[in-house]
Formats: C-alpha cells, sequence, structure tokens
C-alpha cells in the first residue's frame, strides 16, 4: 500500500480528527507543504475505516481521542487490515506511556499537537517518502 497513487497519481494522505476546524488547519499547513497529496478528511474511527477502503492511502495522520474509538486501538486494526500504511499519531497527549503503545500499535510516530509547527512536516515527508514543497526554504 505505500506506494499507491490515485488516479491522478497523487499520494493520499488521511486526517482522522474529530475536530473541524483541526482537521481544516492540519490539511490547509500540509497541502502547502506537499501539493502533491490527495488529502481527505475522517471525523471518526467509522469514518476512517471507510475513507480507507475508499481511498487506500499511503498515510493516516490519527488523533488519540475519537469520539467512537481510541486513535491506538484503530491504529491496531487498520495495521492489521492495511499492512502497508504509513500512520502517525497526533494527540494533545504527551508522554512516553503514549508514544510507547501508538509505536506498539504500528504507528511510525507520534506528535504532540504542541509541537505540530516543528514536527509534523519532518514526521510526514519521512512517511511518504516525499520532500516538502515550501517548507523551510526547501523546493
Amino acid at each position: 500500500m505505500t506506494d499507491k497513487a490515485d488516479i491522478r497519481g497523487q499520494k493520499t494522505v488521511l486526517i482522522v480528527e474529530d475536530q473541524a476546524l483541526m482537521r481544516q488547519s492540519l490539511r490547509d499547513f500540509l497541502q502547502e507543504a506537499f501539493p502533491s497529496c490527495n488529502f481527505r478528511e475522517a471525523a471518526d474511527g467509522a469514518g476512517s475505516l471507510e475513507a480507507c477502503k475508499t481511498y487506500v492511502p499511503i498515510l493516516v495522520l490519527m488523533d488519540k481521542c475519537l469520539p467512537d474509538v481510541d486513535g491506538i486501538e484503530l491504529t491496531a486494526r487498520l495495521k492489521n487490515l492495511y499492512p502497508g500504511i504509513q500512520i502517525i499519531v497526533v494527540s494533545h497527549r504527551s508522554g512516553e506511556a503514549y508514544v510507547k503503545q501508538a509505536l506498539a500499535a504500528g504507528a511510525r510516530d507520534y506528535v504532540v499537537k504542541d509541537d505540530l509547527l516543528t514536527d509534523l512536516i519532518p514526521a510526514v515527508a519521512a512517511a511518504i517518502g516525499i520532500p516538502p514543497a515550501t517548507y523551510m526554504g526547501t523546493s
């Protein structure tokens, strides 16, 4: 799954976040840095499962706290269904225990929302294998 692209040749990134404003902010932030990617969104676990089935994303940005499921539990489920998918857990919650749980569930990385501006772009670039287009002067 990691080399899949949509019909336009773009790699798909799924943003799973229950707060609409945060989803849109993440999408806008990442779209500027990765204009060659196709961004999709889901507001909960059920929506993310449907979106993964429909769009076959290369990467999922997974909120830890979703209204219908714990994001780390959903990470393990998605990795079981789609072993090649890359997942970055994104959460307000920090702490080594959360990071260990996420990595044990199959997440590639764990980014704390307080550190999004510094940590998210490099984590996404590493996960999808595309250098950011407009981040820190790179092109």
